[in-house]
């Protein structure tokens, strides 16, 4: 059933029902306003007023419901008055009771005030002129008794979000946004759960001819589109409008309307000159316009778009913009982490914001009043960054303590945090000991998803052998939880973009050896040798897929044993133009068995054009060549 049709389902449903109810109290209505105007007749002929002044008696009393300091007067005012009071009179002493009830300016609970008979009287009243009012005063009726707390399946209710459900089409754009924003608030039912499903199809029915040219309203519409899913027609429409009145964005609105404009789902790169302007704005008048959690919003969703639509949503000039805020304002460390936490998913860096999150661990708290993954999000973003701090030495025996306090905490992620520790040369034999022990391994390891937990042990343990300082000498991870490792990490590698290039460029496939490993499991893209003068080396052997690294370097230790790595985009520091930490010691671990290395950008190398590509290859090759025999004879 789709939204229309259960829309029209529901009205049939409810609609019987409640004629029931508003019949009802149609005939009561009739006679109460014959009874009310008899007896203001009376109490007007006994106290001599005539007629023509029960308007000036009326706004006395309307004034004097206003001028109500605490809840008790209004109720005593009902309670003195009722018999007499119009539904206008009604209306504002309801109205009167909730502005008091949320100022706090009362002596009973919200739960005391709603069951008084004075309450219960002024419900009725309502109810019973509820034919009598438009449709502000009913909206406005189902806020106040919504928030002090009336049910919804009360009468009172039941009838205004009746009345409410046939004016549906009557509508402004700004009540439907107010209604829906009211409906959230009040429990399942039949008629809520209908006007919730209803209003977005009356508001994208209605958008095109009722919208207002009036920038604020347009953007707080274009939000109930996007919060609502409604149709990308209706979301350009709306951005057109916007367009139009470009020039009347304020600090106040472009907050809004970047959120809109960041929001999945909406193509809107097509907008970008737009978001490049709230930008400029934005960062202009930060100070007045944003908190942390809007910067957290705003990054969130932009990081989004730039992950899973497009590039063009990335603007580095716009988050070395927030960062300097947040520095400047002196951000705490918690809220911090959170922001450190979304930009490590790109692989975002700025040293200054780490700089400044070291000094606050270091200069005003101890790391035991942090949760451990408040802590993670920093150690992740200094190992991205490849980034020792000045101070980290002084948190390193901390942070290992902490560690070993939570070494049974299973759910954290222990092989990725001690490798990124590794990054930051934060080695420790016992935690390593730990995170190979089988017993670890075999309670971490079991779940499903846990192909990268297997490449992160073989790396780490390709770390601790080659890289540990004076040598690891504990026991390393069971050889078969290794292997299946090993296995896991050499599926990963499967293309070899550059083989044809290279084999084209070195003068055949026998100058060139693709998906080579090594004895601790590393792998390398691609291996050739070179000799002095730049010139391959054909490297023999009847089958060459059993070729290890050691080997080859050992049989060729005469000549230029050159690995070739190709790094992915996010391989990559996204603003510097540096490997991440985690892929640097990578390297540094192939590098220590005595292979050079030369680095890649698959990025770079999807850019170039066929022709281009053999004479980039080969010039890197001579220029790696060249800097090696260089270094060798400045040694030697």
């Amino acid at each position: 059933m789709n939204n229309i049709s259960k829309y029209i389902h529901f009205f049939r449903k409810i609609s019987f029902t409640t004629s029931n109810i508003l019949k009802n109290q149609h005939v009561i209505q009739d006679h109460t306003c014959l009874l009310n105007l008899l007896t203001t007749r009376y109490v007007s002929n006994s106290n001599h007023i005539s007629l023509s002044n029960a308007k000036d008696t009326n706004d006395i009393l309307i004034t004097n419901i206003k001028l109500a300091k605490q809840t008790k007067e209004v109720l005593e005012i009902v309670r003195s008055h009722n018999s007499v009071m119009t539904y206008q009179q009604h209306l504002q002493a309801l109205n009167s009771l909730f502005i008091l009830q949320k100022n706090d300016r009362t002596m009973i609970s919200k739960e005391e005030l709603t069951r008084s008979p004075e309450f219960t009287a002024l419900c009725h009243k309502i109810t019973i002129c509820s034919r009598n009012l438009d449709l502000n005063d009913v909206m406005n009726s189902v806020k106040c008794l919504s928030y002090l707390g009336v049910s919804v399946n009360s009468n009172i209710m039941q009838v205004l979000l009746q009345l409410i459900s046939k004016m549906i089409n009557e509508m402004s754009l700004k009540q439907i946004t107010f209604l829906h924003f009211l409906l959230k608030e009040l429990s399942s039912c039949p008629l809520v759960d209908v006007l919730t499903l209803a209003l977005p199809i009356v508001f994208e029915t209605q958008i095109q001819y009722k919208i207002e040219d009036n920038v604020y309203w347009q953007v707080r519409f274009l939000n109930y589109i996007a919060k609502h899913n409604l149709s990308q027609e209706s979301f350009d429409f709306v951005m057109s409008r916007i367009i139009k009145n470009i020039d009347q964005l304020n600090p106040k609105i472009v907050k809004s309307l970047l959120l809109c404009l960041y929001y999945k789902g909406y193509s809107t790169e097509k907008y970008i000159n737009v978001i490049d302007k709230c930008i400029h704005i934005f960062i202009n008048r930060i100070e007045l316009i944003a908190d942390t959690s809007d910067i957290e919003a705003i990054l969130t969703r932009m990081l989004y778009k730039y992950k899973e639509e497009s590039e063009v949503f990335y603007n580095e000039q716009f988050i070395d913009a927030l960062i300097e805020y947040l520095i400047e304002k002196q951000e705490s460390f918690q809220n911090l982490s959170y922001i450190v936490k979304k930009l490590n998913k790109i692989g975002f860096v700025h040293r200054g914001l780490l700089n400044y999150m070291t000094c606050q661990l270091t200069d005003h708290t101890t790391l035991e009043n942090y949760k451990f993954s408040v802590l993670m999000s920093y150690i992740v973003a200094c190992a991205n960054a490849n980034y020792i701090p000045p101070r980290f030495i002084e948190l390193k025996p901390n942070i290992l303590k902490i560690l070993s306090v939570q070494k049974d905490i299973l759910k954290l992620p222990w092989l990725l945090l001690t490798f990124d520790l590794a990054v930051l040369d934060c080695w420790s034999q016992k935690l390593l000991e730990h995170v190979f022990s089988r017993s670890f391994l075999n309670g971490f390891l079991n779940r499903s998803d846990n192909i990268h937990d297997y490449i992160m042990l073989l790396k780490l343990y390709q770390a601790a052998v080659t890289l540990f300082p004076g040598g690891y000498d504990g026991p390393l991870p069971p050889p078969d939880v290794l292997k299946k490792a090993t296995d896991i990490y050499q599926k990963s590698f499967r293309n070899f973009p550059l083989k044809t290039a290279l084999e084209h460029g070195l003068g055949g496939s026998d100058y060139v050896l693709s998906g080579v490993r090594s004895k601790l499991g590393h792998f390398i893209d691609h291996i050739l040798v070179m000799r002095p003068g730049g010139y391959p080396v054909a490297i023999q052997n009847d089958d060459k897929s059993k070729l290890l690294l050691e080997n080859i370097i050992q049989s060729y230790k005469n000549y230029l044993v050159i690995g070739i790595m190709v790094n992915k985009p996010n391989n990559y520091v996204i603003n510097l133009n540096c490997l991440r930490g985690t892929f640097m010691l990578t390297n540094k671990m192939i590098e220590a068995t005595g292979l050079v290395l030369l680095q890649i950008s698959l990025e770079v190398w999807d850019g170039l054009l066929d022709y281009e590509k053999i004479p980039y290859i080969m010039r890197e090759l001579k220029s790696k060549t060249d800097i090696n025999v260089l270094t060798d004879k400045n040694i030697h």
